[in-house]
């Protein structure tokens, strides 16, 4: 930021340019119809994703059918069922005559016929739909197959002389839904323990390793477009004829940046206020999501963690190092691979031989972003210590520790190594890409570009 105010308070010719090229390229990028749409409805669509699971399972809990007549002729299960606010149970001693819609009301008929423990078949469910709600379904059958083992526990134990309480005990010791869950805690120097961060940091972590390798992929490969589209329409050798070659490299690489800083102010301004507006308005919160998938998501995201303690823990988190790191790492990550996007455009013919000169950065970015992951199993590990250190991987990788409490030696060496680094593959990728983009016709290596290198 103080580079760019003293460019834009300076006399010297360089900087002046330097300031114009930085003002076309963030206006040429910002006033794009693409531009204005991906920056509005992609946090639209992600409050859409946050949001669409919960509104289809309150959805679908709403059934036209809000009325049961239930005719048990057998007299043994007729009372267990319990009306709740979206159905209502009528116990009746024939069905009704009228017609299957009474006061507006949509209703079904369920008729149980005999003794369920000698005839399982003697039960139907009436109704206009062809396909009843599935919770009303689960409903009958849960409360049936429940009546009917109760049944056949009471007369085995009658048959059997057993206690009927010490039977209920069993079966309630089998139905307990307690579960030893191991609480871990971290030793620290001097010799107190205090709590680890869990499965909700590296969860955490790995959604943050995720758009880091999004972010510097996109907007990466945004700088190695703009650099072949010019060089292919022949438009940089009028601009190289008023400023250094340089000067418009780095000229691209501040203003897609600020274009991308810009996107994510507006995709998180949006995103949160829509959330919040959201949620007062339409009073939508996390327990209208269905019970069953919470659990399912709980056990598979956190292990013994349930939903509401993982919501707790991601608010919780220390987000203000959080946001600093991803910042930090961010400009260092895009300020490393965007100047060698930017070299190997310079490089090429067209937007297809640029594709194949990137093929190892980007199996790099892939590889670090799969390093990421598997580093989430074991944050403090070999893996995840060394490519969280290593330049070219560290963006990512880190990402996945950040969460944690990683010792602030590795951070700052890390950091260094990162931004020293991008420097040198800055002043490398200024030698081929002044080069580079005045080059038509001939089909370039890798190692004649590189050859470049030693040009004065």
């Amino acid at each position: 930021m103080i580079f760019l105010y003293k460019s834009y308070q300076t006399t010297d010719p360089e900087m002046r340019a330097l300031r114009l090229i930085i003002q076309r390229e963030y206006h040429a990028a910002v006033r794009t119809r693409a531009f204005l749409l991906t920056t509005i409805l992609t946090p639209l669509a992600m409050i859409v994703i946050v949001l669409l699971p919960g509104l289809l399972s309150k959805t679908a809990k709403d059934s036209d059918i809000q009325q049961i007549y239930v005719v048990d002729r057998s007299g043994l299960y007729a009372s267990l069922f319990e009306s709740s606010e979206n159905y209502t149970f009528i116990n009746m001693n024939e069905p009704p005559e009228n017609s299957n819609k009474t006061m507006g009301e949509v209703y079904a008929l369920l008729t149980i016929n005999g003794d369920l423990n000698i005839d399982p078949t003697a039960i139907t469910f009436f109704s206009e739909k062809q396909q009843p709600s599935k919770d009303l379904i689960r409903y009958i059958n849960s409360t049936l197959s429940e009546a009917v083992k109760n049944k056949e526990i009471q007369e085995y134990t009658a048959r059997m002389g057993i206690d009927g309480n010490v039977v209920g005990d069993i079966n309630r010791i089998l139905l307990s839904k307690d579960r030893i869950q191991v609480s871990t805690k971290r030793w620290i120097e001097d010799g107190h323990a205090t709590e680890t961060a869990g499965e909700t940091a590296s969860l955490l972590g790995m959604g943050l390793t995720f758009f880091m390798f999004f972010f510097v992929m996109m907007y990466g490969s945004i700088v190695m477009q703009s650099v072949t589209e010019e060089k292919t329409n022949r438009i940089v050798e009028v601009i190289v004829s008023s400023t250094k070659p340089f000067n418009l490299m780095m000229g691209k690489i501040i203003a897609v940046a600020l274009t991308g800083l810009t996107q994510l102010l507006v995709w998180g301004t949006i995103i949160t206020v829509g959330l919040v507006f959201i949620a007062g308005v339409f009073g939508f919160n996390a327990t209208d999501l269905n019970p069953e998938d919470m659990q399912a998501l709980s056990m598979s995201a956190s292990g013994s963690h349930d939903f509401s303690n993982l919501a707790n823990d991601i608010v919780s988190a220390n987000w203000i190092k959080i946001f600093f790191c991803f910042a930090l790492y961010f400009v260092g990550g895009y300020l490393l691979y965007s100047s060698l996007f930017a070299m190997f455009g310079s490089a090429a013919n067209d937007a297809q031989e640029a594709q194949q000169f990137i093929m190892p950065i980007t199996f790099i970015l892939f590889f670090s972003f799969y390093m990421g992951y598997a580093a989430a199993a074991n944050p403090e590990g070999s893996l995840a210590f060394w490519g969280s250190i290593i330049p070219f991987t560290s963006p990512i990788v880190m990402m996945v520790r950040v969460p944690l409490d990683v010792p602030v030696w590795e951070l700052m060496l890390s950091v260094a190594l990162l931004f020293v680094t991008a420097i040198l593959a800055i002043k490398m990728a200024g030698k081929i890409y002044r080069i580079g983009i005045l080059m038509h016709g001939k089909k370039m290596t890798f190692k004649e570009i590189f050859k470049w290198l030693k040009y004065k």
